[in-house]
């Protein structure tokens, strides 16, 4: 359940008056440990039911977020969604996790990294796949090698120049910097403005 305070954030809590859900700052708790929201615990506090509860004094100054960033932001699995497709496999989870994580897709940024990396990805195994493709072709035709040597120069040189682009992104995308691909982050761009 969602805090009625910040739909962002998950629940912790009831109040024990209005049974309105609680994120872990909207909640107070009373010296009777039950939870209240801040209107009913004032309330209860002026009516004498509850003790007003201790305000603990901060031993030192919380630590506090970097510029820009917000709840279920996070520019290193931000930056890491852009190497999905550029090593094995498996780093296609990598973008998933933001799309799959309740507090990450309520954030734009999370969503819009995640989804240009994936796209990302995809375009360039699309790419390599073609390459490989035109080189088993040609192995069946029985090409000489004189024609099948630019294609293997061109399959590395794909996936070289991918992962430079993609080091380039994920350096920006943990600096909060803008990452545009061509066509690739337009489609980022269409999927984020249809999900919210």
């Amino acid at each position: 359940m969602a805090c009625v305070n910040h739909p962002d954030r998950e629940a912790v809590a009831r109040c024990v008056v209005c049974g309105d859900e609680l994120c872990a700052e909207c909640r107070h708790v009373a010296p009777d440990g039950k939870s209240y929201c801040a209107e009913h615990l004032a309330q209860a506090v002026a009516e004498g039911q509850v003790q007003a509860p201790e305000v603990p004094q901060p031993s030192a100054a919380p630590p506090q977020q970097p510029a820009g960033a917000a709840s279920g932001e996070s520019p290193g699995l931000a930056a890491a969604c852009y190497f999905a497709g550029v090593v094995p496999p498996l780093t296609f989870i990598l973008p998933v996790i933001p799309l799959a994580s309740a507090d990450m897709k309520q954030s734009r940024f999370m969503r819009y990294h995640a989804f240009n990396g994936l796209f990302w990805g995809l375009f360039v195994v699309v790419g390599f796949v073609l390459l490989e493709f035109a080189l088993f072709s040609g192995g069946l035709l029985h090409l000489p090698g004189i024609l099948m040597v630019p294609l293997r120069i061109v399959r590395a040189l794909w996936w070289l120049a991918a992962l430079v682009v993609s080091i380039i992104c994920a350096v920006r995308a943990s600096n909060r910097q803008e990452v545009r691909i061509p066509i690739v982050s337009d489609l980022a761009e269409k999927q984020v403005r249809r999900m919210g």
